[in-house]
């Protein structure tokens, strides 16, 4: 046994099994369905991971391809979000030909077990590889570019009939 602390506290915080971010990445998924579903949206996932969106919305006049991000990486005073996907050698960013939608939730230990949803368009990330959040204010201006999307389900338009009663 090691009798190091240090290594021993980094082996039990290293992620293994279901904590890893592939394992997160599926629960935001997952959570990005059944909100929308919730809210009266038709909700599928595209056949295999071959794809760089994860969800497909059936909205009343269009279907929207909608890449979901999970963030609890708490940077500075916002969220950290990785608003892109990765070669072999690179980190690429999204463009309107491979999805509509950036859905990223926050869910960090400020949050309480409460959600934030922000809907951005992919073409308002202007070819950002990372952006910042902060849904609790920011002190710099201009760093809240994308608080206009917090919350944002109107801009995939409104799902004919009612709401879900799914809770």
């Amino acid at each position: 046994m090691n009798k190091d602390p240090r290594k021993r506290v980094r082996a039990a915080t290293r992620p293994t099994g279901r904590n890893n971010s592939k394992h997160v990445g599926e629960i935001a998924e997952m959570q990005f369905m059944l909100e929308a579903a919730r809210r009266g949206f038709g909700v599928a996932r595209p056949f295999a991971n071959n794809q760089r969106y994860d969800v497909i919305l059936d909205a009343p006049r269009r279907l929207w391809r909608v890449q979901v991000k999970a963030s609890g990486a708490e940077h500075h005073a916002g969220f950290a979000v990785r608003a892109c996907w990765r070669t072999t050698h690179k980190h690429m960013p999204y463009t309107s030909k491979q999805i509509d939608f950036l859905a990223v939730v926050i869910q960090g230990r400020r949050m309480l077990g409460r959600r934030i949803w922000y809907l951005i368009p992919v073409r308002a990330l202007g070819g950002r590889l990372h952006i910042n959040l902060y849904p609790f204010g920011c002190r710099k201006d201009g760093e809240q570019r994308f608080e206009k999307y917090r919350e944002a389900w109107g801009l995939l338009g409104e799902p004919e009939g009612r709401r879900s009663e799914i809770v």
